[in-house]
């Protein structure tokens, strides 16, 4: 079953950990995670200038993976040894959504080491993008006193990320905001393409098929905010992965809502079928990989 809550959720992206909705007043709840968090059929919802987009959440993905006992690729990810190669805001942004994927799945799989690494490109991108006080000195010391704590460390994350999002939102730098969700799902996508053409699975390929519904709302949200043409070349290939999820089949069986009245939160339940070929499969998989190659590359 699919379920989304149409009451907001707050997931930040710590594999983007995709910057998800949120009033930008709302008070930070430290070290509690929400249940739906952790629910690898969730999706998260966020708002640009009152428009509310779904987005499947790249912490979410990872738990999928994980759950399937899949071992840790540690080749997957971006080497944090790249990150001075950003110098752009465009670069830097879409590089953080990028290094947010490759920091959740590491910390997933408990790679202290290696998340520890993509700490710190994080904290040298963040920098430059004028976000230090959302991943403060207390949040690094804090994130290091629990990297053997997959769960504190996701809701660290997912504060700081609340934070970051909030401060580029009210400053008017929705783009910034905008391309860090993009490297966040590009990366959480070919992280998933990688694995299923390693290891194939049912529930791998039936998430990468998922992702026809999502890839309309990145495009959108880059054409929304596009100052001076900066997205054309990354929507172009975008528009390119998009005519390939054509030929993804997905049917709906619709059940029934849930509502929890007290709470106001509203649960939808669809049975979700995807049908999907494997010359299509691959496809999405070698656009993916083009993508992301342009966004890494020096």
């Amino acid at each position: 079953m699919k379920k989304v809550s149409i009451h907001y959720l707050f997931i930040a992206s710590l594999t983007l950990l995709s910057f998800s909705s949120c009033t930008e007043d709302e008070p930070i709840e430290q070290n509690v995670i929400e249940e739906a968090v952790l629910d690898p059929n969730n999706s998260i919802n966020t708002v640009f200038d009152g428009k509310i987009f779904s987005i499947p959440s790249p912490v979410q993905t990872a738990y999928l993976i994980k759950g399937l006992n899949l071992s840790f690729d540690e080749s997957l990810g971006n080497s944090p040894e790249n990150v001075n190669n950003y110098v752009s805001e465009h670069q830097q942004a879409l590089n953080l959504g990028i290094y947010s994927t490759d920091l959740g799945y590491s910390a997933l799989y408990s790679q202290k080491n290696i998340t520890l690494n993509y700490l710190s490109s994080l904290q040298i991108l963040t920098n430059e993008l004028g976000l230090d006080a959302a991943f403060t000195d207390d949040f690094l010391k804090e994130f290091e006193q629990n990297t053997d704590n997959d769960k504190i460390m996701i809701q660290l994350m997912s504060d700081a990320f609340k934070a970051a999002d909030n401060f580029l939102k009210s400053a008017n730098r929705k783009p910034a905001s905008a391309l860090i969700l993009t490297g966040g799902w590009i990366e959480s996508m070919y992280i998933a393409c990688e694995l299923n053409a390693k290891n194939p699975s049912e529930e791998i390929r039936k998430r990468i098929g998922e992702q026809k519904q999502t890839i309309g709302t990145i495009i959108a949200i880059l054409t929304e905010y596009n100052p001076n043409g900066s997205n054309d070349d990354l929507i172009s290939s975008m528009k390119s992965l998009n005519e390939i999820f054509t030929r993804v089949n997905i049917s709906y069986d619709f059940v029934a809502p849930e509502t929890d009245e007290e709470n106001r939160i509203t649960v939808l339940h669809n049975q979700t079928e995807v049908s999907i070929e494997d010359e299509v499969l691959t496809e999405i998989l070698n656009k993916v990989e083009s993508i992301r190659f342009s966004i890494i590359k020096k």
